[in-house]
This record gives structure tokens, sequence and C-alpha cells, in this order.
């Protein structure tokens, strides 16, 4: 590794940083930089959003290490008050010394994390972590003010992809197995700790950004603040149910009472082809939405404003795809400029004027509705359940299309089923999560059938 590093403007010294933390040595992982990347979008974002207090933006680089995050905010976003923070005496040496090179003006500390969370208010905190960040996330909503930005970063790809079970259990509270759509439902888990940190603090959140590549998952939410925003985000926390054949899978509804046949919220009837037990309960995991489509259209136009690499931009390209994830192929060219997005925006914002209508949809759709049995006179029989992915703007979940499609079916491009999908006025779109995933709002049954047709018409 060379001696010297630059990224968004900032040349830092990384001589004797190690890939991994070991005791007394300083970490510093240039894999890493799409996710700074997108955090620093994020922060761009909120600052362009003018929701901070007093126009000043308080910033805490929670785990500096070198420094580089801090430092990039210092560097592009005016706004931005930038506390850097490391426990490690070297780490916060090494912070002082970048900071000076390269001419910026930024607070070092050297506390413990959560010490410092609890002693001071923030405005955007960034928790960069190696492994699991369910430690800091109390602290994290201790002081954190309404509308603060909490960026979230978890490694720990043992336990968030059901590789170690009794460890998941341990920091998640809840149980993962290896799934087609693993990183998403790896994003939900880290969410619903996430919100049962902040619901001990009297705050909810609202999720404007879900990031899950290589070997990190990064959750952006903005803090909501009261009770009635956390029992709203509680009552959102739930299991899935996930058939073991065809991967087939639903939420359950918010019910208190046990549900007599839940192998009814799933589409398949791979229950009346086989016997045993086909079916285990996911989670508990968050089950609303993942994105905000106007806040990941403002972290597009940042990243095409300062430049970023092709990468960074493709991906934030497909991120606000699968937010607005529409019946209709998109207009917008991602570009982050112009009057189509200005259109957009304005758009987006529309619909989320009638979200509460949506919420009350959601409560009915969520009830068990039952009719007469044929035989008996009252007997209550359940229908198939309805699933929350009708009232999502961006339905929960993917379809990988080498594991669903119908076997002696050539396919072609993605990009080909997506438009005929969007032709049968279904919501589509591909997604970040898997390169080889349609993201689209109708169920596993009638996603086959739609495949089957579209082969035959391509042939």
């Amino acid at each position: 590794m060379t001696e010297e590093f630059e990224e968004h403007g900032v040349k830092i010294n990384v001589k004797g940083t190690v890939p991994a933390p070991k005791k007394n040595e300083v970490m510093f992982n240039s894999d890493m930089m799409v996710n700074r990347s997108i955090v620093l979008c994020a922060l761009a974002a909120y600052s362009e959003s003018g929701r901070c207090i007093d126009g000043q933006i308080r910033c805490l680089d929670a785990l500096g290490a070198t420094g580089v995050s801090g430092l990039a905010w210092a560097r592009n976003v005016p706004k931005a008050v930038v506390v850097i923070n490391d426990q490690l005496p070297a780490a916060s040496q090494r912070i002082t010394e970048n900071a000076a090179s390269n001419g910026l003006t930024v607070e070092v500390t050297t506390e413990d994390v959560s010490v410092l969370l609890h002693k001071r208010t923030f405005d955007f905190i960034f928790l960069d972590c190696y492994g699991s960040s369910v430690p800091y996330l109390d602290a994290a909503f201790r002081n954190v003010p309404k509308n603060g930005i909490l960026a979230i970063t978890s490694t720990d790809d043992a336990a968030l992809y059901g590789k170690a079970a009794d460890v998941t259990m341990r920091n998640y509270g809840g149980y993962v197995v290896k799934t087609s759509y693993a990183k998403e439902l790896a994003g939900r888990l880290v969410l619903a700790s996430v919100i049962r940190a902040a619901a001990k603090c009297n705050k909810g959140i609202e999720v404007v950004c879900c990031v899950a590549l290589k070997s990190f998952i990064t959750v952006i939410v903005r803090v909501l603040r009261g009770p009635a925003a956390a029992n709203k985000c509680v009552r959102k926390i739930r299991r899935v149910i996930h058939c073991c054949l065809c991967e087939d899978r639903a939420f359950y509804p918010q019910t208190v009472y046990p549900l007599e046949q839940p192998y009814s919220l799933l589409s398949c009837d791979c229950r009346s082809r086989s016997a045993g037990k086909l079916a285990v309960e996911l989670g508990p995991v968050w089950c609303d939405e993942i994105f905000d489509p106007v806040f990941c259209q403002a972290m597009l136009r940042q990243a095409n404003n300062l430049q970023f690499p092709h990468k960074v931009t493709s991906l934030l390209q497909t991120i606000c795809s699968e937010a607005s994830c529409s019946s209709q192929p998109s207009t917008d060219s991602g570009t982050g400029g112009g009057d189509k997005e200005n259109t957009l925006t304005e758009g987006l914002e529309k619909s989320m004027v009638s979200l509460p209508e949506e919420e009350e949809e959601e409560e009915e759709a969520l009830q068990v509705t039952f009719q007469e049995g044929e035989e008996g006179e009252g007997e209550r029989i359940p229908k198939r359940m309805k699933m929350d992915h009708s009232v999502l703007r961006s339905p929960p979940f993917y379809f990988n299309l080498h594991r669903h499609s119908p076997k002696g079916h050539d396919l072609g491009k993605i990009n080909k089923v997506v438009e005929y999908l969007h032709r049968a006025n279904h919501k589509a779109s591909r997604t970040h999560f898997d390169p080889e995933a349609v993201r689209t709002n109708i169920t596993l049954v009638e996603f086959t059938s739609l495949l089957i047709e579209f082969s035959k018409a391509q042939n």
C-alpha cells in the first residue's frame, strides 16, 4: 500500500495502517470508498434540505481511524462542523496530522463512542463499525435531535447472512437463513434493531436509504421524535414466513392472535404438493419502506455535483430507480439535473402527501378476512391474506431470475423483463442488492407465469 491516499479531495497518510482492526494499529480500508461516498452524498443532501439548526450541521465521525470520512465532509460540505473521534490514541494523532496536511479545521477527540454520544448532541452521526453496530445504537439515539441523520454501517456478515444463528439472535434478536434475497433481509434485520434502540428514547425513524454491497450494509435514517412515532415504527417490525422450496415469502400481518393457517400468506402451492414442514419464520425485521425517493434523488444530484466516479453514480441511479419502483418506464436519465429531475421530485413530494390514506389501506389489508364455510353454518375459513407490499411505494424484496426462471425458457436481458412487467401495468425495477434480480409488486406465482409468457413472446 502506498503511503499517501487521495479520496474526495483529501490526501491522507495511510502508512502502517491495516484493513482490519488490530491492537494499537490504525485501520484503513480502501475498498470502503463507495460506502464513504454514499455517506458524503447523504450529508450533502441533508445540508441542501435546510433542516439543520442555525444553518450549521454538527457532524460526528464516531470511529474515525485515519479521519478520511470526516475530513472529506469538512472539504466538501461548507455547513459541516466536524468532530472526528477515535478511542485509539495513535488514530487520533494520525487524524490530527492528516487534518493539518490538508489545511482543514476539525475537532479531534479520543473518547469512548458511547460516552461521547451521551455527552454531546450531533445532527449527523456516522457509525462506521467493523462488525456489529448494535453496541452503539442506544447511545446514538440518546441526544440526536429531530430530523437528525444517522448513517450506520455493519460488517458482521456471519450474523447478518445466517451463518452464525446464535450471534444473530444475540445481537439482533432475530433468525435468518441463506436466501436469494439475503442482502435486503439483512438490511431489514439491522433496521429492526435500530428501531428498538430509538423507541427506548421515545423516538422513531424514517428510512431514507439502505445499501448492501460486498461485505457491508449501510442504513441511513432520519430521526422522528415522540412516543407516537416510536409506536408506529415498532408496529412495523414483523416476522417473515419463508418457503424453503420455492423461496416465496410474505410478512405476517399485525395481529396479537395466532394464525391458524400461516401458509395461506404464501402464494405458492408447495404445501399441497409436498409433505412436512416446508416453511420457516424469519426475523422479526422491518417491513416498511427502505428508501425515500426524494432524498435518494438529492443524493444522486450531489454525487454528480461532486463528480464522483461512475461506480458511485451508477449505484445511486439504480437505488433511485428501485426507490420509486413504478409501473411505468422511468423517463429520468439519472444525470441529476434539469427539468426532468424537478418534475420527478415534485411528483414524489405529492405522492408523499397521501401517505396517511395509504396507511389506512395498509391497516385494512392486514386484517384477516373470513368467509362462511359451505359445510357448517358460521364456520370461519381464512382466505389467503393480502401482502403488505401492495401498499408500499417500493415493494419489499425481489426475485432472482436465475433462481425463479422456469426451466427450459430463455429470458434474455433483465431490462427487457422489467419492460415487459411495465407493459403489464406492474411495478418493476432492477435492484442494487442483486444485479440478476427484479423488484416487483406481484407474487411469485404471478411472476413465474409472466416469465413463461415473456419467454414465449421472445421466441
